[in-house]
C-alpha cells in the first residue's frame, strides 16, 4: 500500500483502514477521476487537523498513477547515514529535523544523486551504500508552475549508507540548512517527534 503524504496529512489507498485513538482524524474520499481529489486536496489545506485519508477509488484506477498522470513529477534520492559508532546523521532546516536529500539530476542515478546530495548538504564524502530503502512520497503546490495546475508528486528514493571518516561536519548555508549533527539511537525519538510524516515512516524501524 502507498502512503502518499500532503504537509502532514497522509493520504491512502484501499477499502478499509484500522483506526485507534492514536490515529490521526480519518477521513473516506470515493474517487472517480483527479478533479474529484484535488477538492480533497483543497479541503485538506484548510483544515486546522492532521488526517488520514482513505482514497476510495472507482475500479481499475490506482492512486499513485492518478496523481502521476497529473501532476509535475520530481524524482528525488536522499540517505540514512550511520558512522561507526551507530550515530545517525541528521540535518535541520526551516526549524525542522531532517535527513540531507535533494532533486535527482538530469540523467543522475538515484544511488549517485543521494550520496552527492549527502556531501553537498553535510560536507563529507566516503559514504557506502549498505541498502536502498523504500522510497517516500508527498505531493505540494509549486509556486514555481502555474496556479492552476501547480500539484507537484515527489517520489524520494532512499538509500542506508554507512560512513567510517571523521570529517568536520558542514551545514549548506545557501540550502537553508541550519544544523548538521550526528544523532545517538536515545537522541532519535527527539528527532521523530519533530520531522515530517514521510520521515517517520522511514525512521520508525530505528526507535528505540
Amino acid at each position: 500500500m502507498y502512503k502518499v503524504f500532503f504537509n502532514e496529512h497522509l493520504l491512502v489507498q484501499g477499502d478499509q483502514i484500522n483506526n485507534s485513538p492514536k490515529d490521526n482524524i480519518c477521513e473516506t474520499a470515493d474517487i472517480k477521476d483527479f478533479k474529484d481529489l484535488e477538492t480533497h486536496l483543497q479541503t485538506l489545506e484548510r483544515s486546522k487537523h492532521v488526517v488520514k485519508l482513505l482514497i476510495v477509488l472507482n475500479e481499475g484506477l490506482d492512486l499513485m498513477q492518478l496523481l502521476a498522470d497529473n501532476m509535475t513529477l520530481i524524482p528525488a534520492a536522499g540517505g540514512l547515514v550511520t558512522n561507526a559508532s551507530g550515530r545517525f546523521l541528521c540535518i535541520r532546516r526551516f526549524g525542522r529535523w531532517d535527513l540531507p536529500k535533494g532533486k535527482i539530476e538530469a540523467g543522475e542515478e538515484p544511488d549517485k544523486a543521494a550520496i552527492r546530495e549527502v556531501e553537498e548538504e553535510c560536507g563529507i564524502s566516503g559514504m557506502s551504500i549498505s541498502e536502498q530503502l523504500p522510497s517516500t512520497f508527498h505531493i505540494y503546490r509549486s509556486p514555481y508552475l502555474p496556479a492552476d495546475n501547480n500539484w507537484v508528486l515527489k517520489e524520494t528514493h532512499w538509500f542506508k549508507m554507512n560512513y567510517a571518516g571523521e570529517e568536520h561536519l558542514k551545514p549548506q548555508t545557501e540550502e537553508q540548512i541550519e544544523e548538521v549533527r550526528w544523532v545517538s539511537e536515545n537522541e532519535l525519538p527527539m528527532v521523530y517527534r519533530d520531522t515530517y510524516g514521510n520521515l517517520k515512516e522511514l525512521l520508525k524501524p530505528y526507535l528505540l
